[in-house]
């Protein structure tokens, strides 16, 4: 069995570049999400604090 016989191609830079290349992507929507989120919330704080002015008690 010689060396040719063998896959001893030293593919390990690519496979790592793409798995980097992935979680990037993933990091990227995870934050694109919790951006969301946080700008709801503060649009909601925002509506709240704008109406709790007007919030009269007509009992």
């Amino acid at each position: 069995m010689s060396d040719e016989d063998l896959d001893t191609d030293d593919d390990f830079e690519e496979d790592d570049d793409e798995v980097t290349e992935i979680s990037e992507k993933r990091q990227s929507a995870i934050d694109l999400e919790s951006r969301r989120r946080l700008e709801q919330k503060l649009e909601e704080a925002r509506v709240r604090k704008q109406t709790q002015d007007y919030d009269f008690d007509f009992d």
